[in-house]
């Protein structure tokens, strides 16, 4: 969230994600309420008293309240994001074809996200990419290099997810290891980029197939289909 100054007598507004469920898309809040004031300990730069402001917000787009907060520098269009509520929860997986031990890993990931925490969102992501592995038949004594081309070269995998599936190792690991430290540190960027990699590998290692199974579009399957009589209600 932002805060942005709409006078310099206490008015302020928001933009950002909003955080219900029904939403979630980036929206302006505009105070529907009198902020409420209270004075701080500290003072801004200048010698400027600082106040914290409390409003009731109604975002643009749903149309639902939030509780929004910033910080005020008296007297001036200087206002800075303190927080606001509900948070809103994080995005969760739900595709049921996934195994739960695997969901379970991932969604985790999408909670770290969901605060920020970077390596341990990249970390979770391999956590849940070699809990897949094992589930699908790999060694759980080789290490996940192993692993992942094991579940390869049992053809279980093309060679693009493969390379997909190393690369979220690769993210991982980075986030479990400490290294250089000239070695930039993970950005969000990093891990929205590895979620999107897992995401898309367990699509198609669960979901494509069993949706593939559901429709034959060939002259046999065809014919099948014909020969099913029709219930009568």
């Amino acid at each position: 969230m932002e805060a942005v100054a709409v006078n310099s007598q206490g008015v302020f507004s928001l933009r950002g994600t909003c955080p219900h469920s029904q939403c979630r898309r980036e929206s302006v809040f505009i105070q529907k309420t009198t902020p409420a004031y209270k004075e701080q300990d500290g003072f801004f730069p200048g010698g400027m008293p600082r106040y914290r402001l409390a409003a009731v917000m109604v975002c643009q787009g749903c149309q639902e309240l939030i509780l929004g907060m910033a910080h005020w520098q008296h007297d001036t269009m200087n206002y800075f994001y303190a927080e606001h509520y509900p948070i809103g929860e994080p995005d969760q997986i739900a595709i049921p074809e996934i195994p739960d031990n695997v969901k379970s890993d991932f969604n985790e990931a999408l909670r770290c996200r969901s605060v920020n925490a970077y390596n341990a969102t990249v970390e979770m992501c391999r956590r849940a990419l070699q809990t897949s592995c094992v589930e699908q038949g790999a060694d759980p004594n080789l290490n996940l290099v192993s692993q992942i081309d094991w579940v390869h070269t049992q053809g279980k995998i093309t060679v693009l997810l493969k390379d997909i599936a190393h690369k979220i190792r690769l993210g991982g690991n980075r986030g479990a290891h400490s290294g250089d430290p000239n070695e930039p540190t993970l950005t969000p960027e990093d891990a929205d980029a590895v979620i999107l990699f897992s995401r898309e590998y367990f699509r198609h290692i669960y979901e494509v197939p069993q949706m593939l199974s559901k429709f034959d579009f060939s002259r046999a399957g065809a014919k099948a289909a014909a020969s099913v009589p029709v219930k009568k209600p």
